[in-house]
């Protein structure tokens, strides 16, 4: 199993325990509550088919993909609470807040990864921003 699925798998069994937890606190519960959903489980599940193939083609070490994962999920999860009900931001916070986080990853990304690599990266996730805002903006109308 890769490290991806091997994240994933955790990170599903992990929210899937804290959404049927009787035991979580008022804050996690309101967080919870004001999270929204941009894709489905299905679109969100070939999202992720898509870019673990295209992580694949950057045949990185498996510390490298470790390292990879890591960065791209901690800044992904940031990305993704940005539209949070309770965060009550303007459409233009999102987006200066959504970049900023993009150029901090991408920071860390080139760093991390050959220019090739690197270039990779870039083009498989503008197709990721662009699968989102597209799906943004039908949700809108």
């Amino acid at each position: 199993m890769t490290p991806f699925k091997i994240v994933l798998t955790f990170s599903l069994i992990l929210v899937t325990t804290l959404g049927f937890s009787q035991k979580m606190s008022q804050k996690q519960k309101e967080r919870e509550q004001n999270k929204v959903n941009i894709h489905t489980s299905k679109e969100n599940d070939n999202l992720q088919r898509f870019y673990a193939e295209e992580v694949d083609k950057m045949r990185l070490s498996d510390e490298k993909r470790e390292e990879y994962y890591n960065i791209l999920l901690s800044h992904t999860y940031d990305m993704s609470r940005l539209d949070d009900k309770d965060k009550d931001y303007t459409e233009t916070e999102i987006t200066e807040k959504f970049n900023a986080v993009i150029d901090k990853m991408n920071i860390k990304m080139k760093e991390l990864l050959t220019p090739e690599q690197y270039v990779m990266h870039l083009e498989t996730f503008s197709k990721i921003i662009y699968s989102v805002n597209r799906k943004r903006a039908l949700n809108k109308n």
